[in-house]
């Protein structure tokens, strides 16, 4: 799914750091498609849902880059469906030229996940309704949205040990692969990955989208996020090594190791 940005989250860089100290400059705006063909796609989905699950259907929810105006060419419409019945996983279907991912989550399973997970509260916060019945998709999308400004649930000593050591994990098998570059790059890329989701639950921040990540890191650690341009463009696995264990300095650095028992 196209989850959503944490884009609020944002503060202007302070007034003595210079114009360029602001991150990567983000690449042009992909153009966006017309509103017209959207509602069409939009239309159908709905025709489709209702028809699959009338009976127990709750509410019909927008989500993704579709419910931010900002859908392009190749962006997938990403639709959340509540039900009173059985969730039923999820499907894609094609809808004209357009992928759509439907979701089903029961209505309890969907109230539970908004109070407790760490990603659903992102992915309605910018949600929209398409259809409901009983006002119970817009209570969800209150809820969700009330959940997002108190923030992400604080982490524990030990997940900060988690984190740490997961990460870590993925650069010894770099590191152990180092003979056979082409899977030591795709081992580091997890790395890196891991690297990215460890810095916003470490620093209590709702995760930004992938394609505002780099810019949204660099703006509150600038020497992080020049580590994690330098890490991504490098091809060398043992310099992707040794730029590993500088990133993991910098972002773990005062998260201690397991406890050992000998």
């Amino acid at each position: 799914m196209d989850d959503g940005l944490a884009g609020d989250q944002s503060a202007p860089p302070p007034a003595d750091r210079a114009p360029e100290a602001a991150g990567p400059e983000a690449p042009p705006a992909p153009p966006k498609v017309s509103e017209g063909q959207i509602e069409e796609v939009l239309a159908k989905a709905v025709r489709y849902i209702k028809a699959k699950r009338g009976g127990d259907l709750a509410a019909i929810l927008l989500t993704g880059s579709a419910a931010r105006n900002a859908l392009t060419a190749h962006s997938d419409v990403d639709i959340v469906v509540l039900v009173h019945g059985p969730e039923g996983g999820h499907e894609l279907v094609r809808i004209l030229d357009r992928i759509v991912e439907i979701r089903y989550l029961g209505l309890e399973s969907a109230d539970s996940q908004v109070r407790t997970s760490p990603r659903l509260p992102i992915i309605l916060r910018k949600a929209r309704v398409l259809f409901e019945l009983d006002a119970e998709g817009s209570h969800l999308l209150e809820q969700a949205r009330a959940r997002f400004r108190q923030g992400p649930p604080p982490t524990t000593i030990h997940e900060k040990i988690r984190l740490r050591t997961e990460s870590l994990h993925w650069l010894g098998k770099v590191e152990d692969h180092l003979s056979h570059p082409a899977l030591a790059r795709y081992l580091f890329s997890i790395y890196l990955d891991e690297c990215v989701g460890a810095f916003y639950r470490l620093r209590g921040l709702w995760p930004a989208s992938p394609v505002d990540s780099l810019g949204f890191i660099s703006q509150r650690d600038r020497a992080l996020g020049d580590l994690l341009q330098e890490a991504l463009s490098a091809t060398d696995p043992a310099g992707q090594v040794a730029l590993g264990r500088r990133l993991a300095d910098r972002l773990f650095g005062d998260v201690p190791a397991p406890a050992r028992i000998d």
